[in-house]
């Protein structure tokens, strides 16, 4: 094999590690656009929230908050909101196994600012639907 063919089919193989690890990348970064919250199912319905909608009006971090100053093109691993909240090891840590309307961290955060912003919705119901 000749120099010229050996440098041709490094570059080529150099070119499509590139292009592959540049689209992982892209599909890595994305937002979704829908986030199913489901670990309550025993109790109440799923809840399919819309994060796309949010996400283009609401700094990430208003709910990611454990990662301040989150962007939606970060780089970086956001952990589940069920790996602190669904079983909390500790008590003043919002559970997402509460029902309450003041205790559940998606209820507090999310019928407050609704609310708060009046639209959205803000009833049981809305959200959970069979």
């Amino acid at each position: 094999m000749t120099m010229k063919v050996k440098a041709s089919t490094f570059c080529t193989a150099v070119g499509v590690a590139l292009v592959v690890t540049v689209a992982f990348a892209g599909v890595a970064n994305k937002a979704p656009d829908q986030v199913v919250l489901d670990k309550a199912h025993s109790k109440r319905p799923s809840v399919t929230f819309p994060h796309k909608v949010h996400a283009d009006t609401i700094p990430c971090d208003t709910c990611h908050h454990t990662q301040k100053g989150l962007k939606a093109t970060d780089t970086v691993e956001v952990p589940s909101c069920a790996s602190c909240h669904l079983d909390p090891a500790k008590p003043e840590i919002p559970s997402m196994r509460e029902m309450s309307l003041t205790k559940n961290p998606f209820h507090k955060l999310c019928i407050d600012c609704h609310k708060k912003e009046a639209k959205g919705p803000s009833k049981c119901n809305d959200c959970h639907k069979a």
